[in-house]
């Protein structure tokens, strides 16, 4: 509600908001701001205020997220949205409601029949793809395969191309151990896959560095030696992005037939209800998503 009532708006964009209009007057009061007249609501009027409880994740309000998502992704398809910017949405909460999908990325794959969509993380200029996302540290050796790494850059090098007008990205591939195995010494996933997937990449005509270490790799990647960066595991990409702070932090989705961006944090529960959250991050998601809406057009 706070994004909706800000000045900072792009212009020539027409918003509509999928969700409960009792909750977004609440949220808006919450806020202190006012509920924009020209803001469209689609009302789903499928969660009384009666059953909040800002701070406690419940079945009632996931569900709640999943049947928004539904719709917004419904409305894009048919072609009545040019793209759709995503809240946070709690993981306990959907989980609670019997969602099998751990957060956004595998649920919209799942609704636009895409096996297996890339989530890009952009703050200014980094920008970050990622290999494996919401995974436990011990199963990332496993699920890097060749494949995977090679379908995770040409979709980034595809995103930079569509969506960023940089018509010969550099791409910048993260090794996977401290020093990038030091000549195998500490593991051999990057002789054993990374390096190869690299190589299939460049013969494919793709300029590609790497695999690199990540500690020296995001220093060069932000002194714009590179346009994207391939991340391996969540924890990777994330922590160099987010140190510069999450206000310009945005999350895409590649792959998709559909644009859709979000704020690049999660719900932060510990302060819901008290209309300090920063708007800042949805924003931020709300012009990538419409300026990748009008270079796609």
């Amino acid at each position: 509600m706070k994004a909706l009532a800000s000045r900072r708006l792009p212009r020539g964009v027409r918003i509509t908001v999928v969700g409960s209009r009792q909750m977004l007057q609440k949220a808006a009061e919450v806020a202190g701001v006012r509920t924009p007249a020209e803001a469209a609501v689609l009302d789903l009027d499928n969660f009384p205020t009666a059953m909040l409880d800002e701070r406690r994740p419940s079945a009632e309000s996931g569900r709640a997220c999943l049947e928004y998502i539904v719709r917004a992704v419904a409305e894009a398809k048919a072609g009545r949205a040019d793209a759709i910017v995503t809240m946070p949405i709690s993981k306990e909460a959907i989980g609670a409601a019997g969602s099998p999908y751990p957060g956004h990325t595998e649920m919209l794959g799942a609704l636009t029949g895409v096996e297996r969509p890339v989530m890009l993380l952009v703050s200014g200029g980094l920008r970050v793809a990622f290999v494996t996302t919401h995974l436990a540290l011990r199963d990332v050796p496993r699920a890097l395969t060749r494949g995977a790494i090679v379908q995770t850059a040409e979709m980034l090098a595809g995103g930079l191309r569509q969506y960023f007008a940089i018509p010969e990205p550099r791409v910048a591939l993260c090794a996977l151990n401290p020093h990038g195995s030091d000549g195998g010494r500490f593991g051999d996933e990057e002789s054993r896959t990374i390096a190869p997937a690299a190589d299939q990449l460049r013969r494919s005509g793709l300029n590609v560095c790497g695999p690199l270490p990540s500690d020296t790799l995001f220093t060069r990647a932000l002194a714009g030696d590179y346009d994207g960066v391939v991340a391996l595991y969540h924890d990777q990409g994330m922590i160099p992005i987010k140190l510069a702070g999450l206000a310009g932090v945005v999350n895409v989705t590649l792959g998709l037939p559909i644009i859709r961006t979000s704020p690049g944090h999660g719900t932060a529960l510990d302060i819901a209800g008290k209309g300090i959250a920063d708007e800042s991050s949805t924003l931020e998601a709300i012009r990538l998503a419409t300026s990748m809406a009008r270079r796609l057009r």
